[in-house]
């Protein structure tokens, strides 16, 4: 298959814990996951896989799903090729009760030959561990972690119902599953997991990681607060019964800072590492060119790179890996300045310590100063 390698060549647990499990979490956010993409792609380059528990929501899901398939570059090529197809986003399709977002044409051209995902690779390489998917239940709106590996349902749909944007793709996917309480089968709808669960840190933690490792798309400082959003609902929700749209917004938000407390103070002994993008992405969560995925991609690329030096401090495995990563991403973007060793000579020392980090990388001074020089003469 495309991209596949031995899952002989990953290290597994290569990061110790004394007290518990190390967790992968992948956020969502549309085309904005291509940056998740590059940072994937670059630890599959250096074999780095060490994760007990592997959490991905929406477009994390499907990032996940190639990564422990083996796909190097499986994810860039569908974002960059079919979220980019005119057949795939059309805002006038809502206006005839259709789709606005087509994921049934989009997960059957991933059915193709030369698209397909490795998932007996991918099955064998989480046998012993856990992969969850989020979903919303369109039911009663609560958050519910998937496991393609006990679900009764196929893994890509699993996928599908975790990037199912609420109103964009109607009332959801339908998915067979087990209601405890009644100890029977249902078939229930399921959204887009960034709607109950969009940043699922505080799942990991309750399933026994104490290294929490975070793939963030938006930008550093992010707060998830909407001031418009508030004023907004506190007119339209006044009555006690908001518009469905405000009410996932609202219920997004809640849960996104929800989130970020848990973050700025995790329990003791406990540690989150969130790797940002060194600059502001350039792609949205749709409609973005070709040229801004690439960028993003080629951040992602960077803030891999950057993280598996960091780890290789302590892990010299991984060093020679990642400076010729970063030595090849340098001079294919003609950009020979930057130097992400100077930006994390001390980080590992610091997250002994520190409960929580997050990785970014410099950017070139060049590029800072063209920066604020376009900023004075705006």
């Amino acid at each position: 298959m495309f991209g596949q390698q031995p899952a002989s060549t990953y290290t597994r647990n290569a990061i110790d814990t004394a007290s518990g499990k190390v967790a992968l979490v992948a956020e969502g956010g549309g085309q904005r996951g291509i940056f998740t993409a590059g940072v994937l792609d670059a630890w599959l380059d250096a074999g780095h896989d060490p994760f007990d528990i592997l959490i991905g929501t929406s477009a994390g899901s499907q990032n996940l799903t190639s990564f422990v398939a083996r796909q190097k570059g499986y994810a860039k090529r569908l974002i960059r090729g079919l979220t980019r197809h005119k057949r795939f986003f059309q805002m006038g399709r809502g206006l005839v009760g259709k789709h606005i977002v087509d994921l049934d044409w989009y997960f059957q051209k991933t059915q193709e030959a030369n698209r397909l995902l490795d998932l007996d690779t991918a099955k064998s390489n989480v046998a012993n561990r856990e992969i969850l998917f989020t979903a919303t239940n369109a039911r009663d709106r609560k958050a519910y972690f998937l496991n393609p590996m006990k679900s009764q349902n196929n893994w890509v749909d699993l996928i599908k119902a975790s990037s199912a944007l609420p109103l964009l793709y109607k009332q959801g996917v339908p998915l067979h599953t087990e209601i405890e309480a009644k100890k029977a089968a249902n078939t229930d709808f399921y959204l887009d997991g960034g709607l109950a669960a969009p940043l699922p840190v505080t799942e990991a933690y309750q399933r026994g990681a104490t290294k929490i490792v975070v793939i963030r798309t938006v930008d550093e400082g992010f707060q998830a607060q909407s001031p418009w959003l508030q004023k907004i609902s506190a007119v339209m929700c006044a009555t006690g019964t908001c518009p469905k749209t405000i009410d996932y917004l609202l219920q997004h938000e809640h849960a996104y800072q929800k989130e970020l407390a848990f973050i700025e103070n995790p329990p003791e002994g406990v540690e989150v590492i969130q790797i940002f993008a060194p600059k502001k992405l350039q792609s949205k969560l749709l409609g973005s060119s070709d040229a801004q995925l690439r960028h993003d991609y080629k951040l992602g690329q960077y803030a891999g790179a950057a993280f598996l030096e960091a780890e290789g401090k302590a892990q010299t495995h991984y060093e020679s890996v990642a400076a010729f990563t970063k030595a090849k991403l340098a001079k294919e973007a003609n950009e020979d300045s930057i130097r992400i060793a100077a930006r994390l000579n001390n980080t590992l020392s610091e997250n002994v310590q520190a409960k929580r980090s997050a990785f970014t990388l410099s950017l070139p001074a060049q590029a800072k100063a063209d920066k604020n020089e376009s900023r004075m003469s705006a």
